[in-house]
Formats: C-alpha cells, sequence, structure tokens
C-alpha cells in the first residue's frame, strides 16, 4: 500500500501541471475576449452619442431657423453657424413657397458625424412676430 502512494505521487505531478497550464489557458481567453468586448461596448457609446450631438445640433439649427422665420428676418439664403466651445456647426437651407420647408444639417467635427433634419412648417401671416405650426418633421437618410 505504502508503494502505491509513491507512484500516485509521480504520476499526479504532471497532470497537474497540464491542468494548471489549461486552467490557465481558459482563464486568459475568457481575459481577452472580456477586453474586447468591452473595447466593442466603449465604440459603441462613443458612436451614440457623437450620432447624437449631431441631431441636437441639427435641432438647433432648426429652433434658429423658426425663430428668424418668427422674426421676419429674411431666410433666402442659406446660413452656418459654428458653436463657440466645440468646432460644430449646423447649415440651414429655407426653401420659401407653400410649404416652407428648413432643412438643417448638424456636424458633430470631433468625429464627424452628422444628421440631417427636415421640417415642413406652417406660417401664419400678420404682422412680426408670425405664429409658425411645424406640420411635419423627419430625420433625412444619408444615401
Amino acid at each position: 500500500m505504502i508503494g502505491n502512494r509513491k507512484n500516485f505521487g509521480k504520476n499526479t505531478r504532471g497532470f497537474i501541471l497540464v491542468t494548471t497550464l489549461f486552467t490557465a489557458l481558459i482563464l486568459a481567453t475568457f481575459v481577452i475576449t472580456l477586453l474586447n468586448l468591452t473595447a466593442i461596448d466603449l465604440n459603441l457609446v462613443k458612436n451614440h452619442m457623437c450620432s447624437l450631438q449631431a441631431y441636437y445640433i441639427a435641432e438647433a439649427g432648426i429652433a434658429d431657423a423658426v425663430d428668424k422665420i418668427q422674426q421676419g428676418t429674411s431666410t433666402t439664403a442659406p446660413w452656418e453657424e459654428y458653436f463657440p466651445a466645440a468646432p460644430s456647426k449646423y447649415s440651414v437651407v429655407v426653401t420659401q413657397g407653400p410649404p416652407v420647408v428648413i432643412t438643417s444639417t448638424g456636424l458633430a467635427a470631433s468625429s464627424n458625424f452628422s444628421r440631417a433634419l427636415e421640417v415642413e412648417v406652417k406660417v401664419i401671416s400678420g404682422s412680426p412676430p408670425y405664429k409658425v405650426s411645424i406640420k411635419r418633421w423627419k430625420e433625412k437618410i444619408a444615401q
């Protein structure tokens, strides 16, 4: 019986080494996979934030155009406005004639994301400030 214990100890040394290496390999693969998934998730979140920033910049262009229309300021020529805190901007084009259509493109310059909105408005004539109501609001999809 004592002889069996000696043989058992010698045989298990190689088995324990192989098991430890295999376990370390599985753990390393698991850690690398988690790091890769985390990096992908971080990029998705960053892209989503930049896309939302571009959307809200375009929305600011719509608000600026509606304000100019309400005040009776000329909107026949396209214009751009830059944001002082970042190199982001919006570009606005107002198509006159029934219906009045405002197209605003927001650019989040730090990430090069852009989104465009198209709004159809109804302007009730009279004296400034004019009443402006939004009839249709949609996002233009880049092709």
